[in-house]
C-alpha cells in the first residue's frame, strides 16, 4: 500500500512540474478552403467545425490593406472583398480559433 500512494504521488507531482496534466486535444476545424471568384473577391468554409471551434476567413489586399471576417462556428461559407479602388486581392487564408 505504501509504494502505491508514493507511485501516485510522485506521478501526480511529476505532471504538476511538467505544467500540469495532460488534457484532451481539441479538435481543429478540417476540410478547410478559400477561393476567388474575382480579382477582389474571396470565399472560405471548413467543412468539419467541432463543437466549441471557430474559424475565420482572412485576406489581404494589393494596398496592403488586411480584413477578417467574424469567426464562425459552422460550416457555413463566408466572403470577403477589396474595397478600396483598384485593390485585387494577393491572398486569402482560414484561421482556426485554437
Amino acid at each position: 500500500m505504501r509504494k502505491r500512494g508514493f507511485l501516485v504521488g510522485a506521478t501526480l507531482g511529476s505532471a504538476l512540474l511538467v505544467g500540469g496534466l495532460a488534457a484532451p486535444a481539441q479538435a481543429a476545424p478540417s476540410g478547410c478552403s478559400t477561393w476567388r471568384t474575382s480579382p477582389t473577391f474571396a470565399y472560405g468554409s471548413c467543412s468539419v467545425v467541432p463543437p466549441g471551434d471557430m474559424w475565420r476567413l482572412g485576406i489581404r489586399c494589393s494596398d496592403g490593406d488586411y480584413d477578417w471576417s467574424a469567426w464562425k462556428k459552422t460550416s457555413q461559407r463566408t466572403s470577403l472583398r477589396c474595397n478600396n479602388s483598384g485593390a485585387v486581392l494577393t491572398s486569402a487564408w482560414i484561421d482556426p480559433a485554437n
